[in-house]
């Protein structure tokens, strides 16, 4: 409780007082209070449910009402896994906005999993991950997709092949995006699979990021071959076709529903699954 009330810049006795008020107002507790903290209750879900989907709906007004006085004519909020926005999401946005300057798109980069995390709590009207992970209870389009290689440098013994399948490479120490990432999810799934364990060296942020690393001799990585082809002879890599069906990968556009969706979101949405 004190550090939502740091949060909110108000006293704890503050924060305190108008819980109790909505508890009274509610005549049912929201919270269980503990003595290392409190958890809310299943009716304290609930209100937190309708309070977020309040708060969603007095910042879209407020995002709308601020555009139309300033000339925008629509507002729509996006988030991308870094797979999809590299393999084709950044371009097809590109022709969009061009081709709508009215509508201001707000686009977030994130990992698959607060990818629909976002998408479910109404922060973003359409999410594109890669498809693998659960996308209940959203709706899904298909929206093509890409391939995975390896990027090792060119001083690599590993660098002499064309292609390898995973078990040739799964005991390297790798170079790595985080746990909520597609590619890292599909890399600790097979080499479970093959009974061995995954050796992130570096957990990087980006795949830029993860081709320098690899670059450097700190582990090999795998990654989008989009994402390798730009930065590969700069840093001195070899991509390597990995010789998996894994590795040919689809991705997924998601809405919650779309006769939900304003007019701009779906707008953007027929644009992307038409482009």
């Amino acid at each position: 409780m004190s550090r939502a009330a740091e949060r909110m810049c108000i006293a704890p006795s503050a924060a305190t007082r108008r819980i109790q008020l909505l508890e009274h107002d509610a005549h049912t507790p929201l919270l269980d209070r503990t003595p290392h903290g409190v958890q809310p209750t299943a009716a304290g879900q609930t209100f937190l449910r309708f309070a977020r989907e309040i708060l969603h709906l007095v910042d879209r007004a407020d995002h709308l009402l601020s555009e139309y006085e300033s000339g925008l004519r629509g507002y729509v909020r996006v988030a991308s896994s870094s797979s999809v926005l590299l393999s084709r999401l950044a371009f097809d946005l590109s022709r969009f906005a061009a081709a709508h300057p009215d509508i201001k798109l707000d686009l977030d980069e994130r990992d698959t999993e607060a990818t629909l995390e976002m998408v479910r709590s109404k922060q973003a009207d359409i999410g594109l991950v890669v498809s693998g992970a659960d996308t209940q209870p959203l709706e899904t389009f298909p929206f093509g997709g890409d391939r995975l290689v390896l990027g090792v440098p060119l001083s690599h013994p590993l660098a002499q092949n064309d292609k390898l399948r995973f078990v040739d490479f799964v005991g390297e120490d790798f170079v790595s995006l985080g746990h909520g990432t597609a590619v890292r999810r599909i890399l600790a799934e097979q080499a479970r699979l093959l009974g061995a364990p995954l050796k992130v060296r570096v957990q990087a942020a980006s795949f830029e990021a993860m081709a320098l690393m690899a670059s450097q001799g700190l582990g090999i990585g795998v990654l989008p071959e989009p994402a390798l082809r730009p930065v590969k002879a700069a840093y001195g890599l070899k991509g390597i076709e990995i010789d998996e069906p894994w590795a040919v990968r689809n991705f997924v556009l998601c809405v919650r529903q779309v006769p939900e969706l304003d007019p701009p979101a779906q707008r953007l949405l027929s644009f992307l699954l038409t482009a």
